[in-house]
């Protein structure tokens, strides 16, 4: 069965209750069993809701990381599933979400005050519902590939494979681990970025599929070769011109 198959139902978007109280807060009154019907919400062949909901940061706080818009949270975590998640399975094997959705309670708690007084709408992509290009999806994820963290398959290759086959807006690495942090959205980046320890020697940050690439290796190489996305929408800038 194909993930594609897999249809939004109406216990899927009716009956689910918003996170927003009547008070318009984010702290409303449910019951363990409306966020258990969430979370049993079916996104793919391998995956259910309840996959993606855990968050250190709001366990940390008691709070229940419950979405303010469970709807569009369904339609990113399908997104992420078909685009993403079941084509790297196909191909790897299993891995670790380790960081999934993030909600905005829990979100707005976690940011610094003094980032939310430089930019009072800052978030992050792991907000899977913060609506930054309207209902288009723009969310990510954290996952820990077990082939990889286990040596059976290289970082590099993985990464490779990775920005070659699949609609990936950003893809973010670290010198310290194994953790693949992969966005999707609506205008592209198509940027692969390694973060490193300033500290230990490492360059703070390394394009490891960037500018060069797109603008000198990519034009060169036979269409077999070529990625299957891209190329990017940014110029390969981190950032959106005019966002």
């Amino acid at each position: 069965m194909k993930p594609s198959t897999f249809k939004l139902t109406p216990s899927d978007s009716q009956s689910l209750p918003s996170s927003r109280a009547v008070d318009g807060t984010h702290n409303p009154r449910r019951t363990a069993a409306q966020y258990d019907q969430l979370t049993r919400t079916r996104l793919s062949r391998n995956f259910i809701l309840r996959d993606f909901l855990f968050c250190t940061a709001s366990a940390a706080r008691g709070m229940s990381n419950y979405p303010e818009n469970p709807e569009q949270v369904i339609k990113a975590g399908r997104a992420l599933c078909e685009r993403l998640l079941e084509p790297i399975l196909t191909q790897f094997g299993r891995f670790a979400i380790t960081y999934g959705y993030q909600s905005r309670e829990s979100m707005d708690s976690d940011l610094a005050k003094t980032g939310k007084l430089l930019d009072p709408h800052c978030s992050s992509p792991h907000h899977w519902d913060r609506h930054t290009f309207g209902e288009q999806i723009y969310a990510r994820v954290d996952i820990l590939p077990f082939c990889v963290e286990d040596g059976a398959v290289d970082k590099l290759a993985f990464g490779s494979w990775l920005m070659h086959n699949l609609d990936i807006d950003l893809c973010m690495t670290w010198t310290r681990s194994n953790v693949f942090c992969l966005t999707i959205g609506p205008m592209p980046r198509r940027c692969w970025v390694q973060w490193g320890r300033p500290a230990l020697d490492e360059p703070k940050q390394k394009m490891l599929m960037g500018a060069d690439f797109w603008q000198r290796v990519y034009p060169a190489l036979p269409e077999s070769q070529r990625p299957k996305f891209g190329p990017s929408c940014t110029g390969v800038s981190m950032h959106w011109r005019g966002a």
